[in-house]
């Protein structure tokens, strides 16, 4: 009992330390310090001075099969209160006709779009752009390193969660490029799939094709010298911070709003940004009351 006081006086003193300097972000979870354990919360439920839900944020495990049980309790968290706004994770793919269907080609997110349009609930992105996103890496990696990344994520990501072959693989990115090469600090660097091939042969050589990069080289908590990926978790830990302190803006501007916030991202999204969210949040509360 003791040990339980003595951390949870740590956790207090560490959130007002934050909210008397100002700056919640500092309590920002760094990726490499965060352990999964038994006790981790995946999901986030502030509540305001009525005991009214102001924020369900919901933390998944990326799933396309729609027996996955976790979509219904996606369900019951969504019907559990009234919201003004769905916020998903990824870029806005729309829906299809059923919600079946939906899931198993758009995954989470598609389902909370879809349940969002059921009630006619606006939606919106929790990503950044991708030219302030490239912006911010620009400041630490090479550029060619950083559409290096983006591409051979992307052919990861379409190889397992739809199962493309090489031609298929090859036929999104060409499609794919030719939207990066109308980013302006993308332009002039790896710009067809013959100097991706070559790009990827200059820091990994042949014992892989490009396109079949592992999902090992895409996790933010990874390190390249053990993973093998050379440079490419590095670029993804900075990409999730980056992503990580958009997403807690995005979310606080819109509890200063007094929105109704529903939002599901993938799971370990919700440990990382948690304590920020939790002393803006009371940040939040205390100014309304001192208004009041």
């Amino acid at each position: 009992m003791r040990n339980f006081l003595l951390v949870l006086l740590i956790g207090y003193a560490a959130m007002a330390k934050a909210q008397t300097l100002g700056d919640c972000k500092d309590l920002l979870l760094e990726y490499a310090d965060f352990m999964e354990t038994d006790s981790t919360q995946w999901h986030l439920n502030l509540k305001d001075n009525t005991n009214s839900t102001a924020l369900l944020y919901f933390g998944a495990i990326h799933s396309k099969d729609a027996s996955h049980p976790q979509f219904q309790e996606i369900l019951v968290a969504w019907n559990s209160g009234e919201y003004d706004i769905a916020l998903f994770e990824g870029p806005n793919r729309g829906i299809l006709s059923t919600m079946e269907e939906t899931i198993v080609k758009l995954g989470e997110s598609g389902y909370v779009r879809y349940l969002a349009n059921e009630k006619d609930i606006l939606v919106a992105s929790l990503e950044p752009s991708p030219i302030a996103e490239i912006e911010y890496l620009s400041k630490v990696f090479p550029i060619d390193r950083i559409k290096l990344f983006f591409l051979l994520r992307e052919a990861q990501r379409v190889r397992e969660a739809f199962g493309m072959d090489k031609e298929q693989v090859v036929g999104h990115i060409d499609k794919l490029l030719l939207k990066a090469n109308a980013i302006s600090l993308l332009e002039d660097t790896i710009t067809t799939v013959p100097e991706l091939e070559k790009a990827y042969i200059h820091y990994w050589g042949n014992d892989r094709e490009w396109w079949q990069a592992p999902k090992e080289w895409f996790t933010p908590s990874g390190n390249s010298s053990e993973t093998g990926g050379i440079f490419t978790n590095e670029i993804n830990k900075y990409s999730s911070s980056f992503r990580d302190l958009h997403m807690i803006e995005l979310i606080t501007g819109l509890l200063k709003e007094g929105k109704k916030i529903f939002a599901v991202v993938g799971r370990n999204h919700i440990p990382i940004q948690a304590d920020v969210l939790e002393c803006e949040w009371e940040k939040l509360k205390s100014t309304s009351q001192g208004r009041n």
